[in-house]
């Protein structure tokens, strides 16, 4: 009987392991048309209130139109009303007096206020559609971003507020000065003391200045204070350097769901950010999905994107202009992109809870890089509840 129970118990689990790793084969990226392909997601997500949707590299237009056509989906079938990306608040705040209005360029805001990985024509697509939205529906939508790196545009928005209503307990603050003799890191710690100490006087209301208004000066400050500490740490300790950013996007997240209680959210960030871990040879932190998952567990579910081959949009340098023409390597031996291409699925979304998928993993961030795989294997499904693969992609369209 042992002779005969064992090989069949392995057989089974070997033919549960294969079905549970048979992925939800897409008919494309293409935002409009037909949703049926998605609807698979609708049982997944019923809890989840905020989906992460992730990149491997900040220039890949596949990826960027499937978020928008995963968003159409979340808005028409789910109820999802924000969205939520990568970005400074500040900008993401002239897109929606846009989408409110109908007022202002949203180009022209994309290129003036957003990072210039962000400055893509994939993104002004999905500005235009949800204006086009809101004017045809009752229930708006609306679009928000979360990072706080970008301190000057919370500078200027602080700037405005203070000027608007007479305010003079930003004055330290607005009128620093950084000494040009010292290092950059150097002039951060001034800042760091004045937020610091702005923050522990403010009261929680001011008379003369409307709630909402006051609440985002606080916000402003907290974003800069955030930002100077990130930027202190940035040369000599990289770990808390990216652990305080991510702590931040993650409280950023926070708060703009407060300022639409009960409001279901998508966010746009890279995959390192919405992973619920990272770790690599060179350092290991807690990235915003991490903290998301401490704050609302499985009411926070995310979806890593991943490519097998094409070309993405990226920097040469730090002082260069974006580029298409860069080249993604072809998966290494064993790693997961390696074993997602394995598969033979042109366009594909895997859910991960039974999947035993590890390797390295391609991540590319704002610079072009020939070593474009972690050091260390991934365990996927320890990071994400989805992985999105598109075998053949291509660079984002600038503005």
């Amino acid at each position: 009987m042992k002779r005969i129970t064992m090989p069949l118990l392995a057989l089974l689990c070997l033919c549960a392991n294969v079905f549970a790793q048979q992925p939800f084969r897409l008919q494309s990226t293409e935002p409009t048309g037909d949703y049926t392909d998605l609807l698979p997601l609708k049982k997944q997500f019923t809890s989840a209130g905020i989906i992460g949707a992730g990149e491997g590299t900040h220039g890949t237009r596949e990826f960027f139109r499937m978020k928008h056509r995963l968003f159409r989906f979340l808005a028409a079938e789910m109820g999802f009303t924000i969205f939520a990306m990568e970005d400074n608040p500040i900008g993401a705040m002239r897109i929606q007096h846009f989408l409110e209005t109908g007022e202002g360029n949203p180009i022209a805001i994309i290129r003036e206020h957003f990072h210039s990985v962000y400055q893509v024509e994939e993104l002004s697509d999905l500005v235009y559609w949800m204006r086009q939205y809101n004017l045809r529906h009752e229930k708006k939508l609306r679009f928000t971003g979360f990072d706080c790196q970008q301190m000057h545009y919370f500078h200027q928005e602080l700037t405005g507020l203070s000027t608007r209503h007479q305010l003079h307990l930003f004055d330290s603050l607005l009128g620093y000065h950084a000494d040009t003799t010292i290092t950059f890191s150097k002039a951060m710690e001034p800042i760091i003391s004045i937020c610091d100490s702005i923050l522990r006087i403010m009261p929680a209301a001011s008379g003369g200045v409307p709630e909402k208004e006051w609440r985002l000066a606080r916000f402003c400050v907290e974003n800069i204070l955030a930002g100077a500490h990130q930027f202190r740490l940035q040369a000599t300790d990289w770990t808390r350097s990216f652990n305080i950013r991510d702590s931040m996007m993650a409280r950023n997240v926070q708060w703009i769901g407060a300022q639409y209680p009960g409001e279901k959210m998508m966010l746009w960030a890279h995959n390192s950010h919405l992973g619920r871990l990272y770790a690599d040879s060179m350092f290991t932190f807690r990235p915003m999905g991490a903290h998301l998952h401490a704050m609302y567990g499985k009411n926070y579910q995310n979806i890593a994107m991943l490519a097998g081959s094409g070309t993405y949009r990226a920097q040469n340098d730090f002082h260069a202009a974006m580029d298409t023409g860069h080249a993604l390597a072809a998966p290494l031996p064993g790693s997961v992109d390696a074993q997602l291409q394995a598969m033979q699925v042109p366009l594909f979304l895997l859910p991960l809870g039974n999947v035993q998928l590890k390797g390295r993993m391609r991540t590319i961030g704002t610079i072009a890089s020939e070593h474009q795989f972690t050091l260390w294997p991934v365990e996927l499904k320890e990071r994400y509840d989805w992985v999105f693969y598109a075998e053949n992609t291509t660079s984002a369209r600038g503005l």
